[in-house]
């Protein structure tokens, strides 16, 4: 009798184990078959659909920038005004190449003499005298700079801003502040990385630390560039007051610009997020297959024993 109650506990205990074997089992296939099932095509249409119907106005902003950062190049200028614009600017770039760069070498000349004078908590009148030099030179430097400016300020305005050349210079200034804000984003991203190598535990995989250091450099990029773009932003108000534009037509140049640069860096972030996004989404239906594959190889029939205690017969369950 006290066998048979064993066996009955034994029998009992394996059912339970099996029967929570098999529930695992089964929620483990229906999150595969769930992984399995998603279709990222028709997510994203559904999304895009979804986005459009609520904020139609925001949608039609940010195709509209599209446009203008793929399309817009400016009015033409007559033969002219082409000539005169040209002229200008080359008269310009001479004053950069000599003026300015006899300038600036007399200036870091006199700064070494002046650091060559000066002591280590003290300047006497020698070191005065260098530091004066420096100073007059500095202010020369200036001056050739103000004079450049003001020449090509006066080519700028013989065009405008809506101008193809004004829109170049646009165009110019923000892939600079494009390329700035990538090189800072892939400098923060280095960084990190550094310090994940320091800091991670033996437990982490190198999957897992690549996917870390993705996602930080995605953030970095976000950060970089939206420094980037608000110092483009301000190059374009300055570029707007060079070129010698109206109150009216200068605020709307400026919006249209801000426009096409906030959907140009939406769009590639997006872009950006879209692709990890993806890329994770394999990466877990991979997960969840080797899980599977997994599980069916863990489960084998487990032999029971039951009967009389010395009388053996096997019975697989």
């Amino acid at each position: 009798s006290c066998s048979i109650r064993v066996t009955s506990s034994a029998l009992h205990r394996d059912r339970k184990s099996f029967e929570h074997l098999m529930a695992n089992r089964q929620s483990g296939d229906n999150a595969l078959k769930k992984i399995e099932e998603l279709d990222v095509g028709e997510l994203v249409i559904s999304t895009a659909k979804a986005v459009v119907k609520k904020r139609p106005v925001g949608v039609s902003l940010w195709v509209l920038g599209l446009l203008l950062a793929a399309f817009a190049k400016g009015f033409t200028v007559d033969q002219m005004t082409f000539e005169s614009y040209q002229q200008t600017m080359q008269h310009a770039d001479e004053v950069t190449k000599k003026e300015l760069g006899m300038a600036q070498q007399r200036e870091n000349e006199a700064y070494r003499k002046y650091q060559n004078t000066g002591g280590w908590f003290s300047c006497d009148d020698r070191c005065q005298k260098a530091k004066d030099r420096w100073n007059m030179a500095a202010a020369e430097t200036k001056r050739v700079i103000q004079k450049r400016d003001m020449i090509k300020r006066e080519a700028r305005q013989e065009v405008g801003i809506w101008s193809v050349f004004g829109v170049q210079e646009v165009r110019d200034r923000f892939w600079q502040a494009w390329q700035w804000g990538k090189d800072t984003a892939a400098r923060w991203t280095m960084m990190d990385g550094l310090f994940m190598m320091i800091g991670s535990r033996r437990e982490e995989s190198m999957i897992e630390m690549v996917l870390k250091l993705v996602i930080q450099y995605i953030i970095n990029l976000t950060m970089g560039l939206f420094m980037s773009m608000i110092h483009f932003i301000y190059l374009v108000y300055s570029l707007i007051v060079d070129y010698g534009e109206g109150v009216m037509s200068g605020i709307a140049f400026f919006l249209l610009v801000v426009t096409a640069c906030l959907a140009t860096c939406g769009t590639y972030i997006m872009a950006m997020v879209g692709t990890v996004a993806g890329g994770g989404l394999f990466l877990a239906k991979q997960a969840a297959k080797n899980a599977a594959l997994e599980g069916e190889r863990g489960h084998r029939p487990q032999r029971v024993q039951y009967g009389r205690p010395g009388v053996h017969r096997d019975h697989y369950d």
